[in-house]
């Protein structure tokens, strides 16, 4: 009796566990496969639930990363400042030698810092005001053109030259003739515009100062008077506009010289180009912004010029204005131009334009500016001890008045610093 019972009980404990512990089938049963199935659904929807909430946390990021990138462009394109206070303040005085503040002429950047120059001399100064080196000379009328690491220095109407870079005066030259204008390309090599009444001479100078045997002679009854001239970067072109005379009429011709392609030809010439738009105006300055682009500037308006090829010389179209040109500035990006206006309450209109010649900024301002330059994308109009500084989007970033004396204004290190240049002291600001 007792083993029936036993029996009994160990067959309902089976009976049991069976019904609590499912029979696990080999793996190659159909059960088997199935959870296998469901287990790799499982891994692959947790994986999904990863990636999609990684997604999400990145789309956030790219989100706020958008709209900070949104806030700081339009704060930095449209925000007006109100104030400002000086950084530091450096006295020239006794870092000038010999150079009186009666003799100063201006200042301008080149080389990672600023040439400061006078009819007694001049100096480089780094962006903290420190004087680098000075060169002292003495001239009536000093001249300066500046193209990359190189400026050159010469006296109008007189004989001195100079050439320097960052490391000091290179060379110095002295001309036969009076000098009409002076270029330098950005290795160096200086051309120098020189004439008396019959003929005027283009010479060229190594940076050490001594002469190249090259040389373009224009008879003036022939070629015409030559008003202005520029070297491209690379020295291999040479941009001058001539005022001639045609049938009574004075009219513009720009002529394109070449010393490398143009070698086989006896004048170098490789083009000439009569601006149909401007034949009767005067091209008082012509300035190679880069190698591919040139700006002339009339008294009509700006005409571009395209050097891409360097045989073909390329006329593009011309920024012809009917209003009173009072000033003009350049950088190799860009060209400035400021007009009286005719119409509206604002007497003067700023225009600046690409070097393409693509319209950037057309704005008008009644601001009792002197001068105005261009410093990278920056813009700034300025008299004795006022300013007012514009991006290229044609906003007014700053307009206000200084305690002491503004000869050039010129971006600073830091972005929202400024150098303002005085006739003998440099200070940095930075707008608040």
């Amino acid at each position: 009796m007792s083993n029936i019972s036993s029996m009994s009980r160990e067959s309902k404990k089976r009976q049991l566990r069976r019904q609590i512990v499912p029979s696990s089938p080999g793996p190659a049963g159909p059960g088997g496969r199935r959870d296998e199935e469901d287990s790799h659904e499982v891994v692959q929807k947790a994986h999904r639930k990863v990636v999609q909430r990684r997604l999400k946390i990145l789309l956030v990021f790219l989100i706020m990363a958008a709209i900070g990138t949104a806030v700081v462009y339009q704060f930095s394109q449209y925000h007006q400042y109100e104030g400002y206070q000086v950084s530091w303040e450096k006295s020239l005085t006794s870092q000038t030698e010999g150079q009186t503040d009666s003799s100063f002429c201006g200042y301008e950047a080149f080389g990672g810092g600023i040439l400061r120059y006078t009819r007694d001399g001049m100096s480089f100064l780094d962006y903290r005001g420190n004087t680098i080196w000075n060169q002292s000379y003495e001239m009536k009328s000093p001249i300066v053109s500046v193209n990359g690491n190189y400026a050159v220095v010469a006296d109008r109407q007189g004989t001195g030259i100079y050439i320097c870079n960052p490391d000091g005066c290179q060379g110095q030259a002295a001309s036969l003739l009076p000098i009409m204008g002076a270029t330098v390309s950005a290795g160096g090599v200086a051309a120098v515009m020189e004439g008396d009444s019959s003929a005027s001479y283009v010479f060229m100078y190594r940076n050490d100062g001594s002469q190249l045997q090259i040389s373009i002679k224009s008879l003036l009854e022939n070629d015409g008077y030559p008003i202005d001239i520029s070297l491209s970067p690379s020295g291999n072109q040479l941009a001058a506009s001539f005022l001639y005379l045609e049938q009574g009429l004075l009219k513009c011709k720009i002529v394109f010289y070449n010393f490398g392609v143009g070698q086989s030809r006896a004048d170098r010439v490789v083009g000439i180009i009569f601006p149909e738009d401007l034949s009767n105006a005067l091209v008082a300055r012509i300035r190679f912004l880069d190698e591919d682009h040139v700006a002339a500037f009339s008294d009509q308006g700006v005409f571009f010029i395209s050097t891409r090829v360097e045989t073909e010389p390329t006329p593009g179209e011309p920024a012809l204005l009917e209003e009173e040109i009072r000033s003009i500035c350049y950088s190799p990006e860009y060209v400035g131009v400021v007009t009286n206006t005719t119409e509206g309450e604002d007497p003067y209109r700023l225009l600046v334009y690409r070097s393409s010649g693509r319209t950037e900024v057309d704005q008008t301002f009644d601001f009792p500016y002197t001068d105005f330059r261009i410093d990278g994308d920056t813009i700034f109009l300025y008299n004795d001890d006022s300013c007012q500084i514009y991006n290229m989007k044609g906003t007014l970033k700053f307009s206000g008045t200084f305690d002491f004396t503004i000869s050039g204004i010129l971006k600073g290190r830091i972005p929202g610093n400024f150098l303002v240049l005085g006739p003998q002291s440099l200070r940095e600001i930075r707008l608040n």
